[in-house]
């Protein structure tokens, strides 16, 4: 199975820590964030990566060729990262991965090793979303799921009293979905009113027209999306 990482974003809210420097290039325990991310993909069997740039790419390129100079990897450059986000960034993975199935990290989380060997221990067959249920607010990705428990609706404008969890930027994607995934994120990015969507916009269409995914509860194992300063210290708590 391969990963895609998706790094395009600038991070503007970690200013002035990543003014020089991209997101997943900040100091984490000794490496950085991206360093823990491919290391903890690798111990979990994961030999090919898709990266997906914009922001600073020059600077993530050089070091993933000195950090992991043997690394088997593909960057892709999302030319219009300031315009758009994530469903457009993963959208352009779609001819790198030729039909695969894979997993799908945002490039700022860090997260406990053990969700990771959870979602690996998957079939790669299943189509996995992991969810933490601790809390939910109005700002999360929220995950709603059918009586089966499969889910039924995730996004971030979905009512917080109905939703089991907060979804945390990791999932695994298998190859019987990525085509009706790709499909559709290409159909909506064909109007510029859809660039700045997220992918979950994408997962929740396909979902309600058939797309089986499963929630993967990770609650109590630890993870941050680092988004402000505030997030940043908690992750060097408790990764660094």
């Amino acid at each position: 199975m391969k990963a895609v990482i998706l790094l395009a974003g600038i991070g503007s809210r970690l200013h002035p820590l990543t003014l020089d420097r991209p997101k997943s290039l900040l100091p984490m325990g000794g490496s950085t964030t991206l360093h823990h991310m491919i290391s903890k993909l690798q111990r979990h069997g994961i030999t090919s990566f898709i990266i997906i740039c914009g922001h600073m790419q020059e600077m993530i390129e050089a070091y993933i060729h000195q950090a992991f100079p043997a690394l088997d990897v593909c960057f892709i450059r999302n030319e219009h990262y300031l315009d758009t986000n994530t469903g457009y960034s993963l959208m352009l993975a779609r001819p790198a991965l030729a039909g695969e199935g894979f997993v799908k990290l945002d490039g700022d989380v860090m997260f406990d090793e053990v969700i990771l060997q959870r979602l690996m221990a998957y079939p790669p067959t299943a189509s996995v979303v992991c969810v933490d249920h601790t809390a939910v607010n109005d700002e999360v990705i929220k995950v709603i799921c059918h009586p089966d428990g499969t889910i039924a609706r995730i996004g971030n404008r979905l009512a917080v009293d109905q939703a089991i969890g907060e979804s945390i930027g990791i999932e695994t994607i298998s190859a019987e979905v990525a085509p009706v995934l790709f499909d559709r994120l290409e159909q909506m990015m064909q109007s510029k009113d859809s660039w700045k969507n997220y992918y979950e916009v994408a997962y929740d269409d396909i979902i309600q027209t058939g797309a089986r995914f499963l929630p993967l509860d990770i609650t109590g194992l630890k993870w941050v999306e680092m988004d402000t300063h505030e997030d940043y210290q908690q992750a060097l708590r408790d990764f660094g």
